[in-house]
């Protein structure tokens, strides 16, 4: 720390950041626009001028940008002197100059820097009389919606979108005072990170178009800290309601995951809570469906257990919560229960898990991911399956950043000199995969092959670290040097990582990726390994005891099922139709617990409408073993009585307690659940550590979930009762659901519902805190570690079964493999994301040579059988898919993932 003097007062700051940054971490409202902590400093907005004094004597000064003010020893400087507040007014006054004034209009109304920056300049007499520049806006697709008219040229946008996410269709055009952000030819944005735009934007160029028939002001809506469900890595997000619709997900700053970043699945993905939803508990009996109310529909399930003497089964879910999983399992036991996955998904899931708990090889957070100086990844792509793991390891392959900063002693936030410097200097990437994917222009080496070439080469790379190059025999020259030249990249680098998944459901690709770990480690590298199963708990749901689902499946065959209980889990995405069916036939009744209208729901005999990780509270698991708790909302029973939705785990605990009475059930707090969890499954002892309790409070007072201009709440239910409703006690949480409470949490407070500090109603204020954010030491709930002081063991090295080097290939029959794409594959949103936004990412992959075959070019339609089913897909040619493949969205439609063990066949043009 280091002593220096801004308006005649001591401040101890770090002397690592620039006089910006040190400024806005001791409280000072500094107006800054171009400069981002994720970005740098380029000094282009003029906003954040100071004036700095050489010396005691200096009466005079300079004025100069802070953001480009390396921070020393014993400095003078003011932020209030008279030219500077003048400096910065006039340049304030020069940015709005053809700014539209349509803040009435614009969506980031309430929530905008340029607002909070006008108002701290007092800039609020507009001088300018003559024609504003007007520029066309373009259509970049339904997420993002672009106002160009209101751009202040600070660059961040095209800064964030090319060079740090690597996205290539968007950039800057003109020059002058006619300068144009957005893309060459208006279309959709191609990165998996544009919602980034809405958050990077100072101003209301880029805003969320995805909820603009459900938009409501920053300060009329009511948040929660969050956790996303829709991928294993688990970022943070703060939720915005009203009215129980889902109108708004920010990032929530997490030091460990996300930091100030988020994908578009995470960030767009999250709207299908407002679709497809079911509301009141019923029974379908001779095709009729009754709907009934809390306590009949209680009644009525105990009332068959009692009656019925033979086994009840449960199958979990790996997008539930741990809770709710561990509900189910103590409802019907160790021996009646299954996670839900697929077996062959499942040995790859629990190996995973093995690794994590006893592997004693780091599993880096997303964060750290970016440290890696060499990296291999080995059959998954990232970019769809664990978008923000992609993002970060495009961070690490600039990491040569760094150690120029720290050779060239150039601070590090001064990006622009280093570049320069930098120049096409890179860290090592190596990616193998079975077709081409979104980071092959930054890596070194890509393999393409089938899912046994992959195999075979990864195999090839691991018996070149453990031997002599040369004593390696192998026939294939070009595959040989590729091989040779990973392997010594990882040997000779400082910080290897190894990146793999459970994409193909092969379990080898988990274990082959641990062997090359071990094998660096033991020659002493500081290695990290990365493991991303497909869901948001499938690690939790794996630390449950369970049996196999094929178990579960065949068990009806053998002995007589007479209740099955199916939680947030749809079948018929993981086999055929045609087998579930006959499954289902033979089970008496079926109680299906979910939040969605899925296939599965409509086989039910009995359905229990659960509330959906916006209406819940809960805990997740995520690829690291990182437990970390989301919070509900808001009540759904409030807005309408009439509805009766519990989470999951209040049903089940209903059930195998008899609990007949609405009130009382709610009165079961997750608290409660938690500690019942621990008493189960002694490995969640410390789940109850990934928060505060719902008895905390902050000075006598719980926090407040809504902003104190929290406007309407009287006319909110006026609808049913003239009268104002009594805001719904939260007994899970230490929230409020009103703006009753503390409105400005501890600076070290990770669970804050909405991101704000007085003057700085945008989300830039998180830049405005006396947090480090980038101490580690000051976030005391932003996850907890299952296995972090667990013992580790060694493991041997796998066995990996020897494939033959020639593989056999049959021209009639095409292997599948499956695809992913990140708005599309993933269960809860597809739907969304296909029929809502309409955004259509199906089709078939084929490599040239079978396309000429076939007689089939881009975009024709493929009409092929997979067993008896027949489909019909659009083409996409592929250059790097293996001869004899197709790729196939697996989980889509009537694609189940089961297919990806079976070929297809008859493939010809559809006409």
């Amino acid at each position: 720390m280091i002593k220096i003097y801004i308006d005649e007062k001591v401040f101890f700051v770090k002397s690592l950041d620039n006089m910006l940054q040190t400024c806005l971490s001791v409280g000072i409202n500094l107006p800054f626009f171009c400069w981002h902590p994720a970005l740098g400093s380029i000094g282009s907005c003029r906003q954040c001028a100071i004036k700095i004094y050489n010396n005691d004597n200096d009466q005079t000064g300079s004025i100069v940008m802070a953001c480009m003010l390396e921070v020393k020893d014993g400095m003078r400087i003011s932020t209030i002197h008279p030219d500077v507040k003048k400096f910065q007014k006039s340049i304030t006054e020069f940015m709005m100059l053809n700014h539209p004034h349509d803040c009435p209009v614009c969506a980031e109304g309430g929530n905008c820097h340029l607002q909070d920056m006008t108002v701290l300049n007092q800039h609020h007499i507009r001088r300018y009389k003559f024609k504003k520049r007007i520029f066309k806006n373009q259509y970049l697709g339904p997420f993002v919606s672009h106002s160009m008219n209101r751009c202040i040229t600070c660059y961040r946008c095209v800064r964030y979108y090319k060079d740090y996410s690597g996205g290539k269709d968007f950039g800057v055009y003109g020059a002058n005072n006619k300068i144009y952000f957005g893309r060459f030819i208006e279309g959709m944005l191609e990165s998996e990170y544009s919602g980034n735009l809405i958050d990077v934007c100072p101003t209301g160029v880029f805003t969320d178009k995805s909820n603009i028939y459900n938009f409501h002001r920053k300060w009329d809506l009511q948040y929660s800290p969050s956790i996303c469900h829709n991928c294993s890595i688990g970022c943070n997000t703060s939720v915005g309601e009203r009215l129980g619709k889902l109108c708004r997900i920010d990032n929530r700053y997490n030091i460990h995951i996300n930091k100030y970043f988020l994908c578009d699945l995470g960030r767009f993905g999250c709207n299908y809570v407002n679709f497809n939803a079911v509301t009141k508990p019923y029974r379908i009996k001779n095709g009729n469906t009754k709907f009934l109310n809390y306590s009949t529909v209680i009644q009525l399930i105990n009332n068959i257990f009692k009656k019925k003497p033979n086994r009840i089964l449960g199958i979990g879910s790996a997008r539930a919560s741990i809770e709710s999983n561990m509900a189910l399992f103590n409802l019907v036991g160790y021996e009646n229960f299954s996670n839900g996955m697929l077996p062959e998904l499942d040995q790859c899931v629990s190996l995973i898990t093995d690794i994590v708990k006893k592997g004693n090889i780091h599993i880096p957070s997303i964060s750290e991911i970016e440290t890696y100086d060499t990296i291999l990844i080995i059959s998954e792509d990232i970019t769809q399956t664990a978008s923000l793991a992609a993002l970060s390891v495009r961070q690490a392959i600039q990491g040569v950043y760094s150690s120029i900063a720290k050779n060239y002693k150039i601070p590090i936030w001064h990006i622009n000199a280093i570049k320069n410097i930098a120049q096409r200097q890179k860290n090592s990437l190596f990616i193998i995969n079975g077709s081409e994917t979104k980071l092959d222009d930054i890596s070194d080496i890509c393999y393409y092959g089938s899912v046994q070439k992959q195999l075979q080469f990864s195999a090839l790379i691991l018996q070149y670290i453990n031997t002599d190059i040369n004593s390696v025999d192998i026939n294939n020259e070009n595959i040989n040097i590729k091989a040779s030249t990973i392997a010594k990249a990882l040997c000779n680098s400082k910080k290897p990582l190894i990146i793999s998944g459970a994409s193909y459901n092969n379990v080898d690709f988990i274990k082959i990726s641990f062997n090359i770990a071990q094998a660096l480690q033991k020659k002493s590298l500081s290695v990290g390994l990365a493991l991303f199963p497909p869901s948001a708990n499938s690690i939790g749901v794996s630390l449950i005891p369970s049996i196999s689902l094929q178990k579960i499946l065949n068990q009806v065959y053998i002995e007589k099922i007479d209740v099955l209980i199916v939680l947030e889990n749809n079948l018929y995405r993981l086999y055929e139709s045609k087998y579930i069916n006959n499954f289902l036939k033979k089970i008496n009744t079926i109680i299906v617990i979910d939040h969605q209208r899925t296939k599965m729901v409509k086989k039910s005999n009995i359905f229990l409408p659960c509330t959906n990780f916006f209406e819940s509270s809960g805990n997740i698991v995520n690829y690291e073993a990182r437990v970390q708790r989301f919070f509900r909302t808001h009540d759904p029973n409030f807005y309408n009585n009439k509805i009766c939705k519990l989470d999951s785990w209040r049903w089940i605990y209903a059930i195998q307690n008899n609990i007949c009475s609405f009130s009382s059930i709610n009165l079961f707090t997750i608290d409660k659940m938690i500690r019942l969890c621990a008493t189960w499954n002694t490995i969640f002892k410390r789940l109850s550590h990934s928060s505060l309790p719902s008895s905390f409070r902050l000075h006598g007072q719980k926090i407040a979930r809504s902003p104190i201009r929290f406007s309407g709440r009287s006319s909110i239910t006026v609808d049913k009762n003239i009268h104002e409703l009594k805001s719904p006690e939260d007994v899970d949480s230490m929230f409020s659901f009103s703006m009753e409470g503390i409105q400005k949490t501890e600076n070290n407070f990770s669970h804050i519902p909405f991101a704000w500090s007085p003057n700085w109603n945008s989300n830039q204020s998180l830049y405005k805190s006396s947090v480090e954010l980038n101490s580690q030491s000051n976030y005391s709930y932003d996850g907890v570690l299952l296995f972090k002081k667990y013992k580790k063991n060694f493991f041997l090295n796998f066995f990996i079964k020897k494939y033959s080097k020639l593989e056999q290939v049959n021209p009639l029959r095409f292997k599948i493999i499956p695809y992913y794409k990140l708005l599309g594959s993933e269960e809860m949103s597809h739907n969304y994301f296909l029929k809502i936004m309409k955004t259509n990412f199906t089709y078939v992959l084929l490599c040239h040579k079978d396309a000429d075959r076939i007689q089939v070019d881009n975009g024709d339609i493929l009409q092929f059988q997979v067993n008896d089913l027949v489909f019909k897909f659009p083409v996409q040619l592929s250059k790097k898919i293996s001869l004899f493949h197709i790729g196939l969205p697996l989980g889509y439609k009537k694609l189940p993932t089961i297919f990806f063990k079976k070929f297809a066949i008859n493939l010809i043009k559809y006409n």
